[in-house]
């Protein structure tokens, strides 16, 4: 039997990344072999990120990855229905269709099924107003401290100022949804650009993850993550609801436009000030027009009319005059097949579709690169070949005859994809 129900639950991580991408994941993470004269340049620069169960982009501590944590019926941990995050000592953020009760527990730990530990959730409520607008959100004081109960923890505080000066910038997503293999209850990142942030009457932030990754049920409640203007990593929403193919546009609820709600629980959010830089180095890269690097041990931030390479500083900050790298970093992104990166301020890109290949940005690849496509393009909702359905699982083709049963191929819905019919 097809995988029903099964493939509209995952957060997608790019393609062999962690969890797969888009469809089908899986395939080679070893760059081919040089061929610049036939498909591009070569990628040489190290990769300085984290791997896909870290943050790639929002420079979190090992503390504040844990806040991000998963609800459960259970105090041991278990199986999960959805995500949230910590945002004061006892208070955590996630949406209110999740009908969090006081019989759920809030775990903590990269493994929903062997959590750091679990507490109770003691109160629970749910759906401000915001402009007219109901929103899909809910806060739940928690039955103790969890910067006490558990060893490290520290709570991600929300977004203090206003959302729409990030527009075309970058957020990190994360949860402990369903994967594209069936498995879930781990927790992921994944990285999406901010292309919508409605107004009070929307109240919804947008993220887009090209068809590359995504964020399904079961992450449902999981934060947005953003850079702030001081470089602190802050919660912009949570996970209301996304796209049925899991690797295109989701919809977080604004925090901003609940700010007032969530502080006559939790009382004033932290002053914004540069937090630590994580998975940010020297060098650092752009979000959009903001530039972004490490400075002291801390995040710098600046708003550019023009972010690019700045060859004095030796990384990317505000320039004045045409980037040099066409507004690509080093992780780079994917123009179509083609993958395209900047290298120490020089322009790299490499034609995937010349090795039978696609591009792909992950960190196995030093961000965006050419890998092997083991579904030869078909994704998991799949094709009819004549009565035969195929389909993409695992990184791997799966196929049904529908005429040895009696029946036709043909599409069923949203969940399944094309199957016997």
């Amino acid at each position: 039997m097809k995988r029903s129900g099964l493939l509209v639950a995952f957060l997608v991580l790019g393609a062999g990344a962690g969890t797969g991408a888009g469809a089908c994941g899986g395939g080679s993470a070893t760059p081919p072999e040089p061929d610049g004269g036939v498909c591009g340049d070569v990628r040489t620069a190290d990769q300085v990120y984290y791997g896909t169960t870290q943050p790639t982009y929002a420079p979190l501590t090992p503390g504040q990855i844990l806040a991000v944590g998963a609800w459960t019926s259970s105090a041991g941990g278990g199986s999960i229905f959805c995500s949230g995050t910590l945002i004061a000592p006892d208070w955590v953020l996630t949406a209110a269709h999740c009908g969090i009760s006081t019989n759920d527990y809030f775990c903590f730990g990269a493994d929903a099924a062997n959590p750091t530990g679990c507490l109770r959730a003691a109160e629970v409520h749910s759906e401000p107003n915001a402009g007219g607008a109901v929103l899909d959100m809910t806060i739940v004081r928690l039955e103790g401290d969890a910067t006490a109960a558990i060893a490290g923890v520290e709570p991600v505080y929300v977004i203090a100022e206003e959302l729409p000066p990030y527009l075309g910038e970058t957020a990190e997503t994360a949860g402990f949804g369903e994967t594209e293999s069936g498995s879930s209850g781990d927790r992921y990142f994944a990285v999406e650009t901010i292309d919508d942030v409605g107004g009070a009457d929307v109240a919804e932030l947008t993220v887009n993850g090209m068809g590359q990754r995504g964020v399904c049920f079961g992450d449902s409640g999981g934060p947005a993550l953003v850079i702030d203007g001081a470089g602190s990593p802050r919660l912009a929403g949570v996970l209301s609801w996304g796209d049925s193919s899991c690797v295109d546009r989701d919809r977080y609820t604004r925090a901003d436009l609940a700010l007032t709600w969530i502080e006559s629980f939790t009382g004033a959010t932290p002053v914004p000030e540069g937090g630590p830089c994580g998975s940010l180095d020297e060098v650092g890269r752009c979000s959009g027009e903001r530039a972004l690097w490490c400075s002291s041990g801390v995040v710098a931030a600046e708003q550019c009319t023009t972010c690019g390479w700045d060859p004095g500083a030796g990384g990317f900050r505000c320039i004045d005059g045409e980037d040099p790298c066409q507004g690509y970093d080093r992780t780079g992104g994917c123009d179509g097949e083609t993958a395209r990166w900047c290298e120490d301020g020089e322009a790299k890109s490499r034609d995937c579709t010349c090795a039978g290949q696609l591009c792909s940005v992950e960190a196995e690849l030093g961000g965006a690169y050419c890998k092997d496509d083991p579904c030869m393009s078909i994704d998991f909702l799949g094709e009819c070949q004549g009565a035969v359905a195929v389909w993409c699982a695992g990184g791997a083709l799966e196929m049904e005859d529908c005429a040895a049963q009696g029946q036709t191929c043909g599409y069923v819905n949203d969940e399944i994809g094309y199957y016997c019919m």
